[in-house]
């Protein structure tokens, strides 16, 4: 019978280190007490009954008997066989060269049953238990068990069969489900550092996208001043450096406060998450870093679920960042629908001549991603000379699989209809 790790000697530790790498129940330490106590009690009473006689050769067929229990402390598997032939010979002689009234030896053949069925199967504990089954008969066949007491002990054994076969089935069961509730924590924790590694490159993206323009604007600004010993052009590059600055310290305070979460357990987090309220400053930031980008938005952006929210304003940032970066001289056009059903977000960018996709980048697939977990349609491509990213917003209750409803349904208002005049 299996042991558990506490309070236990290092060999135990070791033995029950391999079954369960080999796919053995792993029972608690109560369980196996009880089985191998039960059977050292018994091998005393067996003792005790025939002190009238020799006992030298009724306490070694005794000891014999016990072997197989002591043998699997040192063991790496089941003994079953050994549990045949010394368990099952060492009663089988008692019985029939020993025999008293009263017999007990046959409580080790009922243990033996259960015991090797718990531990090693259905299988080896049906041929350990039909072992035992012939040891009562054969003891009834020579005359020294009565017709009632082969019944009581042959039924009894199938007892210890059938006892051991549940035993295994619910160990089974519970190992079972402490493996897959260790997975799901695993599954958890990864999913949990995807998702901060992700929320740090959108943080990462915008921000460099934003510094590389106001940085580029100012280049240009000091060629250009330095060429014409214009002093205006000067200011201008000093106000887009102020700009990047700005932004880059910004984006080192959101870097700290997401990866800060690595740290915090179950401490509340009190900065708020961005949402379609902060969509106009984000196109502001490319704005006044010289991106051309067009915004609007048509419905009540409230009505939205924080968690499509923030989704979505991610969205929107990963692709002005990657405007930013593969085609900073290109118009975009950001356009937000939250009435239509399904609403709709376009991210609408002018295509240059060549432009191929980036297939080393993960933007395309974190705004897929995004998209996927509020249950939202996703779709990124060339359409007429154009690069439009597009998401739609399905109306609906939550799904089964717990997503969160992009947008919640229409319901019409109750209006109380006033009585007209009489």
């Amino acid at each position: 019978m299996d042991l558990p790790t506490r309070a236990v000697p290092a060999f135990v530790v070791r033995r029950k280190k391999r079954w369960v790498a080999d796919g053995l129940p792993d029972y608690p330490l109560w369980i196996a007490a009880l089985i191998d106590s039960s059977a050292l009690v018994t091998g005393g009473v067996v003792v005790v009954q025939r002190h009238d006689g020799n006992l030298v050769p009724v306490i070694g067929l005794a000891a014999l008997a016990l072997v197989p229990w002591v043998a699997e402390l040192w063991t790496h598997a089941t003994t079953w066989i050994a549990f045949v032939v010394l368990t099952g010979g060492s009663v089988l002689v008692l019985m029939t060269v020993h025999p008293v009234a009263y017999e007990w030896a046959p409580f080790l053949l009922i243990l033996m049953a259960g015991h090797v069925t718990a531990v090693a199967g259905l299988g080896r504990g049906v041929v350990v238990t039909l072992v035992g089954e012939a040891v009562v008969v054969t003891v009834w066949l020579s005359g020294n068990l009565a017709g009632p007491e082969v019944g009581i002990w042959a039924a009894g054994i199938v007892v210890g069969l059938d006892m051991g076969f549940v035993l295994r089935s619910q160990q089974l069961r519970l190992d079972a489900q402490a493996r897959e509730h260790t997975t799901r924590e695993r599954q958890a924790v990864l999913e949990e550092r995807h998702r901060i590694g992700r929320e740090v490159h959108d943080l990462v993206a915008h921000s460099l996208s934003v510094t590389l323009l106001h940085l580029t604007a100012a280049r240009r600004e000091v060629e250009d001043a330095a060429g014409q010993g214009d002093v205006a052009g000067l200011d201008d590059a000093m106000a887009a450096l102020r700009d990047a600055e700005r932004v880059g310290r910004q984006a080192m305070t959101d870097i700290r406060g997401t990866v800060g979460l690595l740290g915090r357990g179950d401490e509340p987090v009190t900065a708020p998450a961005p949402g379609l309220d902060d969509l106009a400053g984000l196109v502001a930031d490319f704005r006044g870093a010289g991106l051309a980008v067009d915004y609007a938005a048509e419905g009540d952006l409230a009505q939205v679920p924080t968690t499509t929210a923030l989704g979505l304003y991610r969205i929107v940032q990963e692709s002005l960042a990657n405007v930013a970066k593969h085609a900073p001289g290109a118009r975009v056009r950001v356009r937000l629908d939250v009435d239509g059903d399904p609403g709709e977000l376009t991210v609408t960018s002018d295509l240059p001549r060549g432009a191929r996709a980036d297939t080393g980048g993960s933007g395309l697939s974190g705004m897929a991603e995004r998209a996927a977990q509020l249950g939202a349609g996703f779709r990124a491509g060339p359409v007429d000379g154009a690069w439009v990213v597009r998401v739609d917003l399905p109306r609906g209750d939550a799904g089964s699989d717990g997503r969160v409803c992009p947008l919640p349904r229409l319901t019409a208002p109750f209006r109380r209809t006033a009585p007209g005049p009489a």
